[in-house]
């Protein structure tokens, strides 16, 4: 896991857990988790500060289902759903696997002196479902089960309301099992600036077929992106090949390392776009342009509208949405 996108996740987390009303900064320093430093650790020693942290998020709040709570008002979105893995767990072994139609998406997060708490784990099956449920536009999508590598809490019913699915524990695993359904089918057949990657990932997720190399270059694009263009030598370095060598592996795929650098700057503004989290001067940054203008043009060319139109037809479409939650009671009474 490179250290930008460590950066993202910790400002990530940071950001929710103020939304939450915690404290943040103190805790964040008090975990070692400086930005200053630029986060200057191996990935296991990463893990165990976020561990760290969440046992002091816990200690502070004196509420052991705080992990459920802070990613599940937002809708998330990266790199579709394993992007999000990717990005909320360094190191994270993670296994796919085809069960009677389901498919089984199992997680073990590291830890090298610290237990990961189940806050932790808590946080990141929101994160994975809330990243569902905006690449879908859907927010009725559950998961068939979700297993728990832990003793079963005294508040066991409020994980149940939270996934809006059975939840066991003192389970072998850490699972999150979907319908293939759910996860192919429900998303729609053409939404509104929803084409392309999203759709592709939860595609291949649901066959459960190795991620393609194309979609390993577009992780480390995402975590390249916010310091600036990423230049094809840098990624074929990381990557511990030649430019050659990557140029040939990503024309095997039928695709390129410019039309990848694009695509992945679209997938990443819409996301962000419809989540409405950023400025747009700071989402620009983000997504690697040297100023605002040139991610207007982009916008132009990809969506056929301007940046600031995307966020108001989002936040239209989310007002239109939540004044027809509200009426589904007076309808039904």
């Amino acid at each position: 896991m490179s250290y930008s996108s460590a950066l993202h996740l910790v400002r990530g987390v940071k950001s929710r857990l103020i939304n939450s009303g915690v404290a943040a900064d103190a805790l964040f320093a008090e975990a070692g988790l400086n930005e200053g430093e630029g986060l200057a650790c191996d990935a296991l020693t990463l893990s165990d500060k976020l561990s760290h942290l969440w046992e002091l998020v816990v200690a502070q709040s004196a509420d052991p289902l705080i992990g459920l709570k802070i990613s599940s008002p937002h809708r998330l979105g990266w790199l579709g759903v394993m992007g999000h893995i990717m990005l909320v767990s360094p190191t994270v072994q993670s296994s796919i696997e085809r069960c009677h139609g389901n498919t089984r998406v199992g997680l073990l997060l590291p830890g090298s002196r610290r237990s990961v708490p189940q806050q932790r784990y808590d946080f990141v099956w929101c994160v994975l479902l809330r990243s569902l449920r905006c690449a879908a536009g859907r927010d009725d999508i559950a998961p068939v089960v979700v297993e728990y590598n832990f003793p079963a809490p005294a508040n066991a019913q409020a994980y149940e309301e939270t996934f809006g699915c059975p939840v066991k524990f003192d389970m072998p695993q850490n699972v999150m099992e979907f319908s293939d359904t759910d996860l192919v089918m429900a998303l729609p057949a053409n939404p509104p600036l929803a084409e392309g990657s999203g759709e592709r990932v939860l595609a291949t997720l649901a066959r459960a077929e190795p991620p393609t190399f194309s979609a390993k270059v577009q992780a480390l694009l995402a975590s390249l992106l916010p310091k600036g263009p990423p230049h094809r030598d840098d990624v074929a370095a990381q990557l511990m090949m030649s430019e050659r060598t990557l140029q040939r592996r990503l024309a095997e795929e039928g695709t390129s390392f410019t039309i990848l650098v694009d695509d992945t700057r679209r997938e990443l503004a819409r996301q962000s776009l419809s989540c409405g989290e950023l400025s747009l001067k700071m989402l620009s940054f983000q997504l690697g342009f040297s100023e605002p203008s040139a991610f207007y043009r982009a916008c132009k060319r990809w969506f056929g509208m301007a940046p600031s139109d995307i966020v108001q037809q989002a936040h239209q479409a989310g007002a239109q949405a939540q004044a027809l939650e509200a009426d589904l009671p007076r309808k039904s009474a």
